[in-house]
């Protein structure tokens, strides 16, 4: 056995438990990357009465995994709540310790709503130098203890043990690193839900911008099962009717005229949804408009629609109309490994998986929002598991090795033969055991430092000599230089190739020219993945 395949799972799933569906897409890791298996989707009714809703909501928790073994899953669920929200914002450098305390105490002035009652986690994105003072970039992330307790509860009564919790707005923002990698473009991603609108703008790996917009699909329901009055009389549709005609007509061209199951006109349909389609569009604009401000007049190159809001028929035409420039339907499986046979409606649900798929995107190591006493529980029931194994093999080992010393062997000859057969035998126990023991050191944080050295030593280009390689703090640093014209370009090549393989958030420290020659000094930050 493996060091690598002792602790892993055979599967990522990201979960969205939103407001009228649910979701989930479940990925395999092959050979670094993330292979699509399959998606689903649960539609919830909107009950009011909570105990009933946490039922049907664990009910369809439980049939979407129907046929998934979960102990052999990492499940990766989003939380989310108005109060549930992600901030970039930059912190002294100070050892890590006191950066959990010195967010805590400042965390309070970066959200405008009250966070006593709320968790917290954050994410260190990399440093940075300001005025030559060396500081943090730090994603900070919170979410009420109601909420947090709210998701526990379904998900126990559901058989489901999460191995963390991430917010809407982060998921998206590492969907959008993915879908993006390796474009020097900035994006805007939007989500339509049922009662929460998530946008973010980023550019590559750098989440710009977050904000929840106050318009969301239930508005378009609302404003069509209000009273309209005209000169066929009073009408007013149901909420599954409206529901269908949101799907089936949307938002019909202006010079589109039809009667609708004899009821209601396109031209009144298009009254009735103008309004809120409007709204949304001024918020998506204001988004825009605030970062062009703030980005010294750049522009955002695209624009995607995600979300059950996004269903709405004509919505993205509207929207782009509204903008002035391309909007489209996003596909979240964009660029994905799809397995063969892998169960998925594309065109119909692709776009409602944004949030599910970011999730299985992100790391539990990284934001998670999560309990700490549950975060806990789960390292201490790896390094029981990892003890109680390592116990196991030394008693199998001691009594497979008492039973061979006791066996009578009437010649040297076949004592020999037999003694050479039994080490054979404890060969893969001694093996599993070693494993187990090296495991110990992922758990603290060691990295395998053959396999670095291997995956290191493959990646360097032939102009680049590396002078310094150390560790501090889970952080490697790697000082060396580029003896070559194009250095730049050399050393960008070179930290794409860290970043695909064992090697993470791989950031450029600090870059200056030779003195005595063409070619660049460099200092690389990192840190290693251990489940690539």
């Amino acid at each position: 056995m493996g060091l690598k395949n002792l602790f892993r799972k055979d599967y990522i799933i990201g979960l969205d438990i939103g407001s009228s569906s649910i979701k989930i897409a479940q990925f395999i890791k092959k050979e670094g990357y993330l292979s699509f298996v399959r998606a689903d989707l649960k539609e919830i009714g909107a009950l009011t009465e909570s105990e009933a809703r946490e039922k049907e909501i664990s009910a369809a928790v439980k049939y979407l995994f129907k046929g998934i073994n979960t102990k052999k899953a990492e499940i990766r669920a989003v939380i989310n709540c108005p109060q549930t929200a992600i901030k970039k914002v930059t912190t002294p450098y100070m050892p890590k310790s006191e950066l959990r305390q010195g967010i805590n105490l400042e965390a309070k002035n970066y959200f405008p709503f009250g966070i006593d009652q709320s968790l917290l986690d954050f994410e260190i994105l990399g440093d940075i130098v300001e005025k030559g003072v060396r500081k943090y970039e730090v994603l900070v992330g919170v979410c009420p203890i109601t909420t947090v307790d709210k998701y526990l509860k379904v998900l126990k009564k559901a058989g489901i043990k999460p191995a963390s919790f991430v917010s809407c707005s982060y998921s998206l923002q590492k969907l959008s690193e993915y879908l993006n990698s390796g474009k020097d473009e900035t994006a805007c991603l939007v989500d339509i839900g049922e009662y929460h609108t998530e946008l973010i703008i980023s550019k590559g790996r750098d989440l710009i911008f977050t904000r929840k917009i106050p318009i969301s699909g239930s508005d378009f329901t609302k404003a069509m099962t209000g009273l309209l009055v005209s000169d066929r009389g009073r009408t007013q549709l149901t909420q599954e009717e409206a529901e269908k005609i949101k799907r089936d007509v949307g938002l019909p061209p202006e010079a589109d005229f039809k009667i609708i199951d004899d009821k209601i006109s396109t031209s009144q349909i298009l009254a009735m949804l103008r309004t809120p389609a409007e709204h949304l569009v001024n918020e998506i604009e204001r988004c825009l408009d605030y970062y062009r401000e703030e980005a010294g007049g750049a522009k955002v190159n695209s624009v995607a629609i995600y979300g059950g809001g996004a269903s709405l028929a004509g919505l993205i035409r509207f929207i782009s109309a509204g903008l002035e420039i391309e909007v489209k339907l996003g596909d979240p499986l964009e660029g994905f490994r799809i397995e063969k046979g892998a169960a998925v409606e594309r065109e119909r649900m692709s776009h409602r998986l944004d949030i599910a798929i970011g999730a299985a995107l992100s790391e539990p190591r990284g934001m998670n929002l999560l309990p700490a006493e549950i975060k806990e529980e789960t390292q201490r029931a790896v390094k029981r598991g990892t003890l109680a194994a390592i116990i196991t093999a030394v008693v199998i080992i001691s009594l497979l090795f008492y039973i061979g010393i006791k066996i009578q062997i009437g010649n040297l000859n076949k004592r020999i033969s037999v003694a050479n057969l039994e080490m054979s035998s404890l060969k893969p126990q001694l093996e599993e055991a070693e494993a187990k023991r090296l495991a110990g050191m992922v758990l603290v944080n060691e990295p395998y430092w053959e396999d670095v050295f291997k995956e290191l030593g493959s990646l360097i280009p032939n102009d680049v000599l590396i002078e310094n390689i150390k560790m501090e703090n889970e952080i490697i640093a790697i000082k060396g230089m580029v003896s070559s014209q194009d250095g730049q370009k050399i050393l960008t090549d070179f930290m794409i190739a860290l970043e695909k393989g064992l090697f993470n958030g791989v950031k450029l420290v600090e870059s200056k020219n030779l003195s005595d020659g063409p070619g660049i000094e460099f200092e690389l930050k990192c840190w290693v993945d251990y489940e690539k």
